[in-house]
């Protein structure tokens, strides 16, 4: 798995959202709820928008007086999300295809999501160049379901 760099803030279209916020209990709840939703949501858009609110917290955070064990705890999380995120988003989106697909009765609606779903991770594959196990993995079983989708078609 490649590494990523935790974005910068000014990344963020929240970026100095949380500049006068004094609660760090507070940005710690709203990073770990962020940090949740990036890596769970099948709607891209919310997963980007999370992952952001994410970066937002993460810098406050890092610029507030905390105890240094909160500062490592929050740096691991925040550097296990930059990696792991950009992996994940295509799969959590060509997973919720693949759900739809799944409670659809018409078969060709059923191989039009589930081709919908490869395409999204072909994306991802391509956008990804060192690999990634998570989206190869989530390719095949997609390729898989395409073959019975087809078979189900003929």
């Amino acid at each position: 798995m490649a590494t990523h760099q935790i974005p910068a803030r000014a990344t963020s279209r929240y970026s100095g959202q949380y500049t006068n916020a004094t609660d760090p209990q507070r940005l710690i709840e709203i990073f770990s709820d962020s940090h949740r939703i990036a890596l769970s949501s099948k709607n891209p858009d919310t997963a980007h928008e999370r992952f952001e609110l994410a970066v937002e917290a993460y810098h406050q955070l890092m610029s507030m007086n905390v105890t240094s064990d909160v500062r490592a705890s929050v740096h691991s999380a925040m550097s296990s999300l930059a990696d792991q995120f950009p992996a994940q988003v295509y799969v959590n989106e060509a997973l919720g295809l693949r759900e739809k697909a799944a409670k659809l009765k018409t078969a060709l609606k059923k191989l039009e999501l589930l081709q919908r779903a490869h395409q999204v991770l072909q994306k991802g594959l391509a956008s990804n160049p060192g690999g990634s196990a998570s989206i190869q993995t989530a390719a095949e079983q997609v390729r898989a379901e395409i073959a019975q989708a087809q078979a189900a078609t003929t």
